[in-house]
């Protein structure tokens, strides 16, 4: 017979997944009702000439590149077309939360002998995209990763640990099954085009999970670090997804949903959570080379299943996998600077973006996020 506490964590399971799914559903289906039932007349520019992207000037190509707010995905490139990306990101977690409380350092040394303060995580990524065809574009993906994490002990004792080296190989093709990136598209309805795409990716284990460190006792040599001070997931994973583009003459949004789905086990025995990933995106174009954009993303990570036999949990949250989970939703604004094309390339693109939590809610104790800045150069040729 099921008992109580299995049939509470069961309905949980289900509502956690129903509210997921409920929340795919409205992102995707809303978009094209907008598109069935336009809400405005035609916008001005509705009558343009129709010809292909490879024929306009850098004004007419950043309408259809205001929405690619991010240099390294989330878009699409003509057949034969190359585009070179790099992307810093730095995150900055500080203090913990458990549930969508925050609690002190002292509450979690309570149950623990090793409470981690604060963490941060530098990331750069260089990216290579390449337009198989006018409908199907290839990318590959390699981070480099730096981590930090402070803590301190019962005894008031404070240590860092450090961790380094290059993350998991992603490689994805994303390929447009509705509407096109040709110019006749652009103002088939007073709206401007719609977009859907079909993106599956694949995450190579590429990155270290056998990271190590001095601990508070630095004489006992270096140890096996907690599962967030890793490089990788030490995995194969996979990650489909859908997103929908759609534009007027001056404004641009979009809405996607992936999830990332962790295939196996690694060889310490675990495998991270899965990861469910809702985001959407409003761009304004302010001049012919300037728009600004706002992002609203939200993620459900489900806790570790089983268990590196290196980390003991009773010592720091950090190494126990049942405390990896929670839900989050995260606001973001930047900026996407478009440099002048020449007969070679298309142009250079810079974006900026800065973000913060709006809502955390952690199986915790667990280091929650403070802020984090984007900051990426992309090369179309």
């Amino acid at each position: 017979m099921l008992t109580d506490g299995f049939k509470e964590r069961f309905s949980g399971f289900i509502t956690l997944r129903r509210n997921f799914f409920r929340s795919v559903i409205i992102a995707t289906l809303l978009p094209i009702w907008v598109t069935m039932f336009p809400l405005g007349s035609t916008l001005a520019g509705a009558a343009e000439p129709q010809h292909d992207l490879t024929d306009l000037s850098l004004e007419e190509l950043m309408d259809l590149d205001v929405f690619s707010v991010n240099v390294l995905g989330t878009h699409t490139h003509l057949e034969d077309e190359w585009m070179l990306g790099y992307q810093y990101m730095f995150m900055s977690m500080d203090g913990n939360r458990n549930g969508t409380q925050k609690i002190s350092d002292q509450d979690v040394l309570k149950d623990f002998m090793v409470a981690p303060t604060n963490m941060t995580t530098q990331m750069h990524m260089i990216g290579v995209m390449h337009g198989l065809s006018d409908d199907l574009t290839l990318m590959v993906m390699l981070p480099y990763i730096k981590k930090s994490m402070d803590h301190i002990t019962k005894a008031g004792g404070r240590f860092t640990t450090d961790s380094e080296g290059p993350g998991d190989l992603k490689l994805s093709a994303t390929y447009t099954f509705y509407g096109n990136v040709k110019r006749d598209a652009f103002h088939a309805t007073p709206w401007g085009p719609h977009r859907l795409l079909l993106d599956i990716g694949l995450s190579i284990p590429t990155g270290s999970i056998d990271e190590k460190d001095f601990l508070a006792n630095p004489t006992m040599g270096k140890k096996q670090l907690p599962y967030p001070m890793q490089l990788g997931s030490g995995t194969f994973d996979l990650s489909p997804g859908m997103t929908y583009l759609g534009q007027s003459e001056n404004w641009a949004w979009m809405a996607e949903a992936v999830i990332t789905s962790r295939l196996g086990k690694n060889s310490n025995n675990y495998r991270l959570g899965n990861l469910y990933h809702i985001s959407s995106w409003l761009a304004r174009k302010v001049t012919d080379a300037l728009s600004l954009f706002i992002e609203m993303d939200g993620d459900i990570l489900e806790n570790i299943e089983g268990a590196d036999p290196a980390l003991n949990p009773t010592l720091v949250p950090t190494a126990d996998p049942g405390r990896r989970g929670g839900k989050s939703v995260d606001l973001s604004v930047g900026v996407n600077i478009y440099l002048p094309a020449d007969e070679v390339n298309k142009g250079h693109r810079i974006v900026i973006e800065g973000g913060f939590p709006l809502y955390d809610s952690l199986d915790g104790p667990q280091l929650n996020m403070a802020w984090m800045l984007n900051v990426g150069w992309a090369w179309t040729f």
